[in-house]
């Protein structure tokens, strides 16, 4: 996988994250992920690899804003127009491509959102936030997941894949839609269009 599908396919599966409800003899789902906000994100890989990500999400668009390797990007998934865009400032370009969830990859959505199973494990506190701890299962994958949720708040904290493949942290989250001109490809940029998305399977 390339260093930008790997960098979608993370930072959108954190960005689109939302509980799935649970059988009829099982609580409620724990929360419900807001649809318009802002936060920034940090994603640790077990490797070492760092990614810090300023996120905008409003229904069913999206904006990571990220640096890579001192290469500034931002990714946008417009959802309700099948298409996804990556924009590379420096260039003043932009990459669009279709919006094929089942050639995403990685740690989307699919993985630990809509089908995931959420069970309480109890309190506990990150940086200092006293949260609630859940494990969360994904009914397709069975990949398993470690969720703090903040008490009060009751907005996402941290995550954390259990076999330690993967740390997610959310900061400065916060609730609102962002403003509508950053979920559009900027005026004056050259558009080049993708026939899908680059490292694909097998790539």
């Amino acid at each position: 996988m390339n260093s930008f599908r790997l960098v979608f396919a993370i930072v959108a599966g954190c960005c689109l994250l939302h509980p799935a409800s649970l059988p009829a003899d099982d609580a409620a789902p724990p929360f419900e992920m807001e649809k318009h906000y802002s936060a920034d994100l940090a994603i640790t890989m077990k490797e070492g690899m760092t990614i810090q990500s300023k996120t905008y999400v409003d229904g069913d668009k999206m904006r990571s804003d990220v640096t890579m390797n001192g290469v500034a990007m931002a990714i946008i998934v417009r959802k309700d127009k099948q298409k996804i865009y990556r924009v590379m400032e420096d260039q003043k370009m932009v990459m669009e491509m279709p919006y094929d969830p089942d050639k995403v990859g990685g740690r989307t959505a699919a993985s630990f959102g809509p089908e995931g199973k959420f069970e309480l494990v109890g309190p506990d506190t990150v940086d200092g936030v006293p949260c609630t701890k859940y494990k969360v299962t994904s009914d397709k994958t069975k990949q398993v997941f470690l969720f703090w949720l903040d008490v009060d708040r009751k907005v996402p904290v941290q995550m954390a894949a259990a076999d330690g493949s993967l740390t997610v942290k959310w900061k400065n989250f916060t609730v609102g839609p962002p403003d509508a001109s950053l979920f559009e490809v900027p005026e004056g940029y050259q558009v080049m269009t993708m026939p899908g998305m680059p490292g694909g399977s097998g790539q």
